[in-house]
C-alpha cells in the first residue's frame, strides 16, 4: 500500500441563490489518477475517452501542488493555463496534499436525427395487419440511441424515443468500451442499454392506449405490446448487448464472435401489461409460460468495422444484392450507388447491382462535435471550406499568420448554437490537420471501392446519419471530400439505420424476408480492410490538400 495524501475537491453547486462553493476533503492514493478518486466519490459522472486524455471533459484546476503535465495534458491546454494549473484528471497523478477545483465540460447537447425521408416502403401493405399492431426500430449508436414505435402497416411513427447511450461513461469511443469490458465491465455496459430500451417500451406503454383501455393522458391505441422490436448497431455495440466477448475487436486481425442475424426475446409480465411494460432481456423464451414475449432481433453485421447499422441502411435503401433496383434495371450499363455513413469510423458501400464491396476508414474526431472538439462535422466542413475561401488556410490547410499560432473564431451561420451551446467557433491548425486526415482517409477509402468494382458511373450518393443529414454538399466537394462529379447526384437521406431497423423488422416478422434469403444477401457482400490496399497511402496523401477534384 502507498501513502495516502488529501485532497481538497471544490465545486460548485447551483441553488436558488445561485452557485454556491461545496469543499470535499478526500483520501488519495498517489499511484492513481485523479479520476479514480472522483469516480469513487461520484464526483464525476463518467470516463469519457478511457484515460487516453482526449476528449478533455474531465478539466481540473490545481490551486495548489499542481503535478507535472504530461503530453496530452500540454496539448489540450496552453502554456499559460498549464502554468495557472490546469489539468486532466484522467492524466493528473498528484503527489502531495493539495487543492484542485471541479471546471468539468459538461455532457454536450446533441440532436439525434431520426428522420428517415422517403425510405420507409409502404408500397405493399398487409391487409391482414390491423392498423394498431406496431413494432419498435432501433438505432443502437455509439453514442447516442433512438428507439421509434411505428406502425406496421403504414410505417407511420407512433413516438420516438432518444437519450444518449449510457456506455459512454466508460468511454466515448468503441475501442474505451471493449477494454471496459474485458476489464470486468462489461455486464454493466450490457445492462446499461437493455435499460434504457426498458425505459422507451415503458415510456411508449405509458403515452398510449394499453390492453384496449385509456390510460390517463393516452394519445392513441396501440396493440398490448409492440409485435416486435428490430436493433440496429454497429458489430461493437451488439457484441456488447448480446453478452459476447468484444476482446477480437479491439486487436488485429478483428475477429467477431458473431456477424449474423440474432434473436432474443423481452418478456413482458402480464401483471404489469395493463399499466406498464416492463421488460427483462433473454436470449430464449421463458419456460414457465407466464408473461407476453416481443421477439427481437438484431441486424447482422459484415466486418468488426461494418456492423449491422450499415446493414440496416443498406436494406432501406435497396442496396444490398438480389433486392437491388440497381441490379434488375441498371447492371448492363455499369452504374453504381454509394452509401457514406461518417462518424468516429467513415463506413462506404458501393454496389454495381451485381457486386457490393464495403470498407471503413478511421475518421477520428474530425467528423465529431462536442467537448474537446472544435465542431461538428457537418460545421467543420462548412467552416473549413470558408477559410480556404478567405484565404486563411491554402490548399494544405496551412493556417496564414496569425492564426497559425493564435487560431480563428468564427461565427455560426444564422446565429446557430453548436453541440455545446456556443454561437462562435474556435478553429486551430491542429483542428484543420484532423479534418485533413478524416477526409484523406474517406476519400481514398471511396476511390478505392471505386476502382475494384471497375470504375462504374456513379449515378447516386447516399449521405446517411447525422452527420450527412447536415452536410453542405458544395463545401463538401470545395474541400475535396467529395469528388466534383457527384456534387449533382449526392443527397442527404437521415437516418438510413433507423429506417432500416423497421424495414427489415417487418419484413422478417411478416414473412415478406426470411432468414435464408437475408444470409443469402449477406454472403455476396466482399468487406476489404484499406490498411492492407496497396493504393491506400499514395491515395491517402494525394487526398489531404484541400481542394476540389
Amino acid at each position: 500500500m502507498s501513502e495516502t495524501i488529501q485532497i481538497t475537491i471544490i465545486t460548485e453547486n447551483e441553488t436558488q441563490d445561485g452557485a454556491q462553493e461545496r469543499r470535499i476533503h478526500v483520501t488519495h492514493d498517489p499511484v492513481m489518477t485523479l479520476m479514480t478518486t472522483l469516480l469513487q466519490k461520484e464526483l464525476i459522472s463518467g470516463n469519457f475517452c478511457g484515460n487516453r486524455g482526449i476528449c478533455q471533459r474531465c478539466r481540473v484546476r490545481f490551486l495548489q501542488a499542481a503535478p507535472l503535465p504530461t503530453g496530452p495534458e500540454r496539448q489540450a491546454f496552453t502554456p499559460d493555463e498549464l502554468r495557472r494549473g490546469y489539468r486532466l484528471a484522467c492524466m493528473a497523478r498528484p503527489r502531495n496534499d493539495c487543492v484542485v477545483r471541479l471546471e468539468l465540460l459538461e455532457a454536450e447537447t446533441m440532436e439525434i436525427v431520426t428522420n428517415t425521408s422517403d425510405l420507409i416502403d409502404v408500397s405493399e401493405k398487409d391487409d391482414q395487419m390491423s392498423q394498431a399492431e406496431c413494432l419498435i426500430a432501433v438505432d443502437l449508436g455509439t453514442t447516442t440511441i433512438a428507439m421509434q414505435l411505428m406502425e406496421i402497416r403504414s410505417g407511420r411513427v407512433i413516438d420516438t424515443y432518444c437519450v444518449m447511450n449510457p456506455q459512454r461513461s466508460y468511454g466515448a469511443d468503441v475501442l474505451s468500451r471493449i477494454q471496459a469490458a474485458e476489464a470486468g465491465a462489461a455486464d454493466s455496459l450490457r445492462e446499461g442499454v437493455w435499460n434504457v430500451l426498458r425505459e422507451g417500451i415503458e415510456k411508449f406503454g405509458k403515452t398510449h392506449w394499453v390492453k384496449g383501455r385509456k390510460e390517463d393522458g393516452a394519445k392513441e391505441r396501440v396493440n398490448t405490446a409492440p409485435y416486435c422490436m428490430c436493433i440496429a448497431g454497429n458489430t461493437t455495440m451488439e457484441h456488447l448487448l448480446m453478452g459476447l466477448s468484444a476482446a477480437g475487436l479491439g486487436k488485429s486481425p478483428f475477429t467477431p464472435v458473431e456477424l449474423g442475424l440474432q434473436k432474443c426475446f423481452l418478456t413482458l409480465s402480464n401483471e404489469a401489461a395493463s399499466s406498464k411494460w416492463v421488460v427483462s432481456s433473454n436470449e430464449a423464451a421463458p419456460s414457465n409460460g407466464t408473461g407476453a414475449l416481443i421477439p427481437v432481433c438484431l441486424t447482422p453485421g459484415i466486418s468488426a468495422f461494418v456492423g449491422g447499422d450499415i446493414t440496416a441502411g443498406l436494406y432501406a435503401l435497396k442496396m444490398l444484392p438480389f433486392i437491388s433496383t440497381v441490379k434488375r434495371e441498371k447492371a448492363s450499363e455499369r452504374e453504381a450507388v454509394l452509401l457514406i455513413d461518417l462518424g468516429t469510423n467513415g463506413e462506404m458501400a458501393m454496389t454495381d447491382g451485381t457486386r457490393m464491396i464495403v470498407t471503413a476508414a478511421a475518421a477520428g474526431p474530425a467528423f465529431e462535435g462536442g467537448p474537446g472538439k472544435a465542431a461538428a462535422g457537418s460545421d467543420m466542413v462548412a467552416l473549413t471550406a470558408h477559410l480556404l475561401k478567405e484565404g486563411i488556410i491554402d490548399r494544405t490547410g496551412l493556417m496564414a499568420d496569425p492564426y497559425f499560432e493564435e487560431g480563428v473564431s468564427l461565427p455560426l451561420a444564422d446565429g446557430r448554437k453548436d453541440s455545446c451551446g456556443e454561437t462562435s467557433l474556435y478553429l486551430t491548425q491542429k483542428d484543420i490537420r484532423n479534418l485533413q486526415m478524416a477526409k484523406a482517409a474517406v476519400r481514398a477509402g471511396v476511390e478505392i471501392l471505386h476502382r475494384k468494382l471497375g470504375e462504374p458511373f456513379v449515378t447516386q450518393v447516399y449521405l446517411a446519419g447525422g452527420f450527412g443529414y447536415y452536410l453542405d454538399v458544395d463545401a463538401a466537394v470545395a474541400i475535396g471530400l467529395l469528388p466534383e462529379q457527384l456534387r449533382t447526384c449526392t443527397k442527404a437521406v437521415g437516418n438510413a439505420s433507423l429506417a432500416g431497423a423497421f424495414q427489415m423488422g417487418k419484413d422478417l416478422w411478416t414473412g415478406k424476408l426470411t432468414e435464408e434469403a437475408l444470409a443469402e444477401m449477406m454472403r455476396g457482400i466482399e468487406s476489404i480492410n484499406l490498411a492492407e490496399q496497396e493504393a491506400f497511402e499514395a491515395l491517402y496523401i494525394r487526398y489531404m490538400n484541400l481542394e476540389s477534384s
